[in-house]
């Protein structure tokens, strides 16, 4: 569950990434996802001493004593979030409770949660592994059935979401539906009915529920991102960046939200901006062999052939096994007139990856410059056969 920063967090990280420097607390987000506990606790930790009291720091650090099986220190931090926020913590201290073998205090914190506005889904209560231990408890079924804890509404909305997991568009669609007419959470209803007109295939009905969704609530901040996707598949670039940007301000963390930044700022002309957003993306996850080939792409877009050709460098160095960063390589060396090259990394492309009829005509192409008409032919053939039917108008022309 995402949480939203407090303005002074916000502003300070803001000037953080600004000034270049390395924020620790989203380096610590960055090694939380990427399951790097020992260095996110140790990132968590300075955050704290830069900003102590803050209450965001204090969830995703007990998150992290948790991962690492420190459950008094978790349920510590747990106990700071709750104390500043009322629910907040409560999920997880329930959990951490149940591992510290509490289940009188476990149960009591999950009373204060299911009462908040933090309130999980019942079914992710019901099918979470720790909380699932209180189940034969005398506990457990008091405090079910000491009320409605979920709204018809609510129940309406996880069957909608299990229809449309099913793949029961049409039946999804009508539950959906209804709750819009009810009033029930309408961001969020929009946002999944959204969701399966994408699935359909049906961009206009998506964008308008998108647009719709953003509207009942701006921070809706997945929405404003899925919105910006068409956005920008529809030439809107201007109008995603407007999104983008502000789902960057309100939520730095959202680290995925600068790498579709740094594609909209590419298609607006500013390079440089684009590559600011590759580097901060990297500074925090520098093993991301597809963010690195996200980056070459940029620079091949932008005609940085030597920038770019390092970006694929190293991305091929952590993924040796990838044809589509051997052909955007290869590509790139044919661009400098390094045909050589070229023509080698086209044939490992086509070694990992031999069905694949755009490489084949690339290839074909580089032969026909390096004078080899045969191997061309030969090149075009297998593209055309692939399903790249230009290459049959150059089979025509120059393969009789």
């Amino acid at each position: 569950m995402m949480y939203k920063l407090g303005i002074q967090t916000v502003l300070l990280l803001i000037s953080s990434l600004v000034a270049g420097q390395t924020d620790p607390y989203l380096a610590g987000r960055a090694c939380l996802e990427q399951e790097l506990y020992d260095s996110a606790l140790v990132h968590f930790e300075e955050a704290l001493r830069q900003r102590p009291g803050e209450t965001d720091l204090y969830l995703y650090l007990g998150k992290t004593y948790f991962a690492l099986r420190n459950y008094p220190a978790a349920r510590d931090a747990f106990y700071e979030v709750e104390k500043r926020k009322k629910g907040m913590g409560s999920y997880y201290l329930a959990k951490s409770e149940i591992k510290l073998n509490h289940p009188q205090q476990a149960l009591k914190y999950l009373r204060i949660h299911l009462s908040s506005r933090y309130k999980l889904p019942e079914a992710a209560i019901l099918l979470d592994e720790d909380l699932s231990t209180l189940e034969g408890s005398s506990g457990w079924q008091q405090l079910w059935n000491e009320k409605e804890w979920y709204s018809r509404g609510d129940r309406k909305y996880q069957q909608a979401l299990f229809l449309k997991d099913q793949g029961d568009y049409l039946e999804a669609i009508n539950l959906l539906n209804e709750l819009d007419k009810q009033g029930y959470s309408r961001s969020k209803v929009r946002a999944v009915k959204a969701a399966i007109y994408a699935e359909l295939d049906n961009r206009k009905a998506s964008r308008s529920e998108l647009k719709a969704a953003v509207k009942s609530d701006v921070r809706n901040l997945d929405a404003v991102q899925q919105l910006a996707l068409i956005q920008v598949a529809e030439g809107n670039v201007q109008e995603a960046l407007t999104g983008l940007n502000r789902v960057i301000r309100q939520d730095p963390a959202r680290f995925d939200a600068w790498l579709q930044r740094a594609g909209a700022r590419s298609m607006m002309g500013d390079l440089s901006g684009a590559m600011e957003d590759m580097e901060r993306y990297l500074t925090y996850f520098p093993e991301d062999h597809e963010a690195l080939y996200k980056k070459g792409m940029i620079q091949y877009e932008n005609r940085k052939y030597l920038d770019a050709i390092q970006s694929f460098n190293r991305a091929l160095a952590l993924e040796k096994g990838n044809a589509q960063y051997y052909f955007a390589r290869g590509m790139t060396y044919a661009a400098t007139g390094t045909t050589r090259y070229a023509e080698k990394d086209m044939s490992m492309a086509l070694d990992l990856d031999p069905l694949n009829g755009e490489i084949w005509f690339e290839k074909g192409k580089l032969a026909d410059q390096m004078g080899n008409r045969v191997h061309a032919c030969h090149c075009y053939q297998k593209a055309y056969q692939y399903g790249v039917f230009e290459a049959g108008d150059l089979l025509n022309k120059n393969c009789r």
